[in-house]
């Protein structure tokens, strides 16, 4: 799991969040409560259809204004807003075209991931 800022419209300000980092996720996928919750724009958007372990799922795909990961502030970054189950662990994953902006270490003896911004 990695702690995200998302920009949250409504309060003019940052929400944290902690989502799951999946390498096997092409696009960073976030909560659609969450989104909405920040002030995002969930109904919308233009409809995606994706393979998830799961099965084929819908989800409506939106940009957000800025996330921030540690002191590294992304801008206009693609996300997919999605109904997680409610078993689900966590509120989103962090996927390749968020950590292939980074150098990723993951350190397991520590428990820490460590992002270095490319």
């Amino acid at each position: 799991m990695v702690d995200i800022k998302l920009w949250n419209k409504a309060k003019n300000a940052y929400s944290t969040l902690s989502i799951a980092v999946d390498t096997g996720a092409s696009v960073t996928t976030i909560s659609k409560d969450v989104l909405f919750r920040a002030g995002h724009d969930v109904i919308s958007g233009k409809t995606q259809r994706i393979t998830t372990a799961s099965g084929i799922e819908y989800v409506k795909e939106l940009t957000l204004d800025k996330i921030k990961l540690g002191d590294c502030e992304l801008d206009d970054v693609l996300v997919y807003a999605h109904t997680f189950p409610q078993e689900s662990f966590s509120s989103g994953v962090l996927g390749l075209n968020v950590l292939s902006k980074f150098d990723v270490n993951f350190l397991f003896s520590e428990k820490v991931i460590k992002l270095t911004k490319i």
